[in-house]
């Protein structure tokens, strides 16, 4: 049988995920029939938010913000999409001239309240964001140094799995993002069967976030997979061989692009 470890850099952490090789199981099971308009859309979200979660990690940490921004008149889709590119132009120019390079991963939600934007954006002051956003009221919050946002990914995916798949929404993807971005490679390799069954041990220097470690069978392929996070517990490692080159004779690496990564199997 088998088995693919994934592995993803991105700023203080590592995810990984270890899982049988497409086409190869231990029971030779057969591909999974009657599989749900609900089961592909959830096993979408869950790529978006692993995804999402790689690019913040890579980009944003301790002191940069997480910055929604509301309306003081209720604002139709097409106005909205307006006001945040003006909004971020405007930040963009601000930023420049205070020495600063605007980086931002942007979320506009439409349903269950008045339309409001999210957006994480490189560290500046509150009296910017304040000055330049006069359509109402801005809320900040303020990055941890932990180096792992899983959890804000995953909330920012919530808040638009249902009106990025609408016909009339303004916004047809979850998210965008500056170009300026570092964006995560993926590494895979094959790996022995026990990396999969067995308990995963970080790499020296890191722990496994336990709240994001779980062990599952794919609700598409019905395959077996675990998943988990590392971080840093001081300053990231520096890795000069690993991943991405063939360290061992008996291993094979090969890379995944970032934008592949993005695209469902099963969109």
């Amino acid at each position: 049988m088998k088995v693919v470890q994934e592995t993803c850099i991105a700023g203080r952490s590592i995810d990984r995920t270890v899982k049988v090789a497409s086409g190869n199981h231990r029971e030779r099971r057969n591909p999974k029939s009657n599989i749900t308009s609900e089961q592909v859309q959830k096993n979408n979200d869950r790529l978006a938010v692993k995804n999402l979660m790689r690019l913040i990690n890579a980009n944003f940490g301790g002191g940069d913000l997480h910055v929604v921004l509301t309306y003081e008149i209720a604002a139709g889709q097409k106005q909205a999409k307006k006001d945040r590119n003006t909004f971020i132009k405007s930040m963009r120019r601000a930023m420049k001239k205070q020495g600063k390079e605007l980086k931002y991963i942007a979320v506009t939600e439409y349903e269950h309240t008045r339309i409001h934007h999210h957006i994480i954006l490189s560290k500046v002051d509150a009296e910017t964001i304040e000055r330049i956003w006069k359509k109402g009221w801005v809320k900040l919050s303020v990055l941890d140094d932990s180096g792992n946002y899983a959890k804000l990914a995953a909330y920012l995916i919530k808040e638009t799995q249902r009106t990025f798949r609408q016909d009339d929404c303004m916004h047809k993807r979850r998210y965008s993002a500056s170009a300026n971005l570092v964006r995560p490679v993926v590494t895979r390799r094959y790996v022995n069967e026990s990396e999969l069954f067995d308990d995963p041990q970080p790499i020296k220097g890191y722990y496994i976030d336990q709240e994001h470690c779980r062990r599952y069978e794919h609700p598409v392929t019905g395959l077996e997979h675990l998943e988990y996070i590392m971080v840093a517990i001081d300053k990231p490692r520096r890795f000069k061989r690993w991943p991405g080159e063939r360290i061992c004779t008996d291993r094979e690496y090969f890379r995944v692009n970032y934008e592949e990564e993005q695209q469902s199997l099963w969109e």
